[in-house]
């Protein structure tokens, strides 16, 4: 099991999903044991259903909610006890993601890309190495940042390329928008 790199950027992104996710529940010694136990749960469900759908994207919105809520029970953890304490079971979700995804072609990744927002998800993971994860698979899983640098660099490498190939759509873009 790999570790992580980048501890506090983890850290923010679960605590900002433990506050949308959660805030409404207060944090007692109590519900931190129930919040450990309900990472345990929700992660238990993403393996499971993983496991059953291996290979089928349809079951993705299913296995990224459970994860998600995971996410935000270990960001109320975190936030009183830090990162390390769920160092354990981030990693876990982490790599539950990664192998879900990785499992999965290139077009039922951009499509799935596509539905959460990204933009020209087609042209991403051409030059995708063996041995790597594809760079759809880091964009899709939810334990890294929506707003994380990598996620960033793949969106602009993916609009850069649709620029370079596509550039009378882009002037016609423009021009459209300069005249509404």
């Amino acid at each position: 099991m790999a570790g992580t790199r980048d501890h506090s950027t983890h850290l923010a992104h679960l605590i900002n999903l433990a506050f949308a996710l959660f805030s409404h529940i207060p944090v007692t010694p109590a519900r931190l044991i129930h919040d450990a136990t309900a990472v345990n749960g929700h992660l238990a469900i993403a393996r499971t259903i993983a496991t059953r759908y291996d290979g089928d994207h349809t079951a993705w919105d299913q296995i990224s909610s459970n994860v998600t809520h995971a996410l935000g029970y270990m960001g109320r953890v975190a936030a009183v006890r830090g990162f390390d304490a769920v160092r354990d079971d981030f990693i876990a979700a982490r790599d539950l993601c990664r192998a879900y995804l990785a499992g999965l072609t290139h077009e039922q990744r951009a499509q799935l890309a596509a539905f959460e927002g990204f933009r020209n998800a087609h042209l991403v993971e051409e030059n995708h190495r063996d041995g790597q994860d594809p760079a759809l698979v880091l964009v899709l899983n939810p334990v890294y940042s929506p707003d994380s640098l990598a996620k960033q660099r793949v969106q602009a490498k993916a609009d850069a390329r649709f620029v370079e190939r596509h550039p009378d759509l882009v002037i016609a873009d423009i021009a459209v928008a300069i005249a509404a």
